[in-house]
């Protein structure tokens, strides 16, 4: 059994973008195994792990993460040997000219770096200007495109930031994707927690690493369809608003527990947000009130996580979302609170032994 710490550490230094996330699979099943009663991966990639009652017609909660992280891929290797990129996710594209990535090509994993006009030539009008996705080119040391399919580049291969885990004071930790790997470390010890309490679960569990996040905010689609559960609760990171830059807009800050999302909402070319349920939402309040759980709440804009669509699934699922603060998000040093990250833990856990066969959510009981 690892502690939270090295989960964060061991699962955020992984590749795995969207649709390659088998990296990660590997890593977490085999945890699942030892402790969930039953642990599938379905054609997309979808890590299952769900922990039963025994009763008949038992409720079903869902909790999910996602396991995929913002990059690029390969749309066209230069003759000179230079690669050209389209992203994989919202890179975010003003930290990029200097960055150091690892390029994943057929024959194993190359080091590579983002290239940038040097200093000396760098013309005026240019200084400060952010580049597009069309300028942006990376420099793996290849001297030709032949040299580069030597090497094992082709269109296609995909691209990750370079991991460098960092620990900083008062319990900070950095690194790349922390979106959503500090999330996947929460599910992995649920399952650990949730394991004791089997003999006294009036509901039935299905923990979910999912796919496909950020490249189109439903890969876990085919999953919670498998289940048909009645509460979907969602992890994933959220801005924190405690550096000079992002001051105002917010509350959520760093080391003051997970953020319980009120709403969120995505209007950037996908019309769609979680405004939760409101008896799910008030019991995850109380429950922090109750065990001392330190929370904050979020209305979140320009966010948003896949309880959007899958509320409105079949029968109709109650939702809510728990958010990780994060420090930088989508570049390679997201920063993150461990703290919150285990009050994360607690607060799901604790919501999941109060469960009582009677329990309801949703609105459907308002007429009787």
């Amino acid at each position: 059994m690892k502690d939270l710490k090295t989960y964060i550490q061991e699962l955020t230094e992984l590749r795995g973008v969207s649709s390659q996330e088998d990296n990660i699979i590997s890593y977490m099943a085999p945890i699942f195994e030892k402790y969930g009663q039953k642990v599938r991966v379905d054609t997309l990639g979808n890590l299952i792990c769900s922990f039963h009652t025994g009763i008949p017609n038992s409720k079903r909660l869902l909790i999910f993460a996602h396991m995929d992280e913002i990059g690029f891929i390969v749309r066209k290797v230069e003759q000179n040997g230079f690669l050209r990129v389209e992203r994989i996710g919202g890179v975010h594209i003003n930290v990029l000219p200097g960055l150091k990535v690892d390029v994943q090509g057929v024959k194993g994993v190359l080091p590579g770096f983002i290239g940038t006009t040097s200093h000396h030539f760098t013309k005026a009008h240019e200084k400060g200007k952010v580049p597009t996705t069309e300028d942006l080119y990376i420099d793996i040391g290849a001297t030709s495109k032949d040299h580069a399919h030597k090497l094992g580049i082709q269109v296609g291969c995909m691209i990750t930031y370079h991991s460098d885990f960092t620990e900083l004071p008062d319990n900070l930790l950095t690194n790349k994707a922390m979106d959503n790997r500090a999330a996947c470390a929460v599910l992995l010890k649920l399952a650990e927690q949730i394991y004791q309490w089997v003999p006294k679960l009036n509901w039935d569990i299905y923990l979910i690493a999912c796919v496909q996040e950020e490249f189109n905010i439903r890969g876990v689609l085919p999953a919670v369809r498998s289940i048909s559960p009645e509460v979907s609760i969602g992890i994933d990171i959220t801005p924190s608003f405690d550096t000079p830059d992002m001051v105002g807009y917010s509350d959520v800050i760093l080391n003051n527990g997970p953020a319980i999302t009120c709403m969120n909402f995505h209007g950037r070319g996908t019309l769609a947000g979680v405004l939760p349920d409101s008896k799910l939402l008030k019991t995850l309040f109380d429950i922090a009130e109750k065990n001392k759980i330190k929370i904050q709440r979020e209305v979140a804009l320009g966010v948003i996580t896949e309880n959007a669509f899958i509320s409105f699934e079949e029968k109709g699922i109650a939702t809510a979302s728990l958010s990780i603060p994060a420090r930088y998000t989508h570049t390679p040093i997201e920063t993150i609170s461990l703290r919150d990250v285990e009050n994360t833990v607690s607060l799901l856990i604790s919501f999941i032994i109060q469960l009582e066969k009677s329990t309801n959510f949703g609105r459907s009981q308002i007429i009787k």
